[in-house]
């Protein structure tokens, strides 16, 4: 069955997110949840950085809660994944407790 333009865009959007379920497994929601914490790890690596900057030229404030953000942002992808593979483990379970 062909998607409609709506439902392609909305498909990119959630891929774009690492958050299009249709389309993955297991395999790929750990995957991509391990990406996430290695941007997380480059993101607070990073603002270790520019809390030394902000020390020396007291600009890197801003910076650094951008940074912040970001970590949080991607800390949520992983949650909201984490969440999806609960979800499936449980329709796995119930599925068994049902025959």
């Amino acid at each position: 069955m062909m998607k409609s333009k709506k439902e392609e865009k909305q498909s990119r959007q959630l891929e774009k997110f690492g958050i299009d379920f249709e389309n993955y497994d297991f395999d790929e929601l750990r995957r991509r949840n391990a990406d996430s914490a290695r941007e997380i790890a480059a993101s607070l690596a990073g603002s270790k950085l520019y809390s030394v900057g902000s020390l020396l030229t007291g600009s890197a404030s801003e910076t650094f809660m951008i940074e912040m953000t970001r970590a949080l942002v991607e800390q949520n992808f992983i949650l909201i994944r984490q969440n999806e593979e609960l979800a499936r483990c449980l329709k796995l379970i119930y599925g068994r407790l049902v025959r």
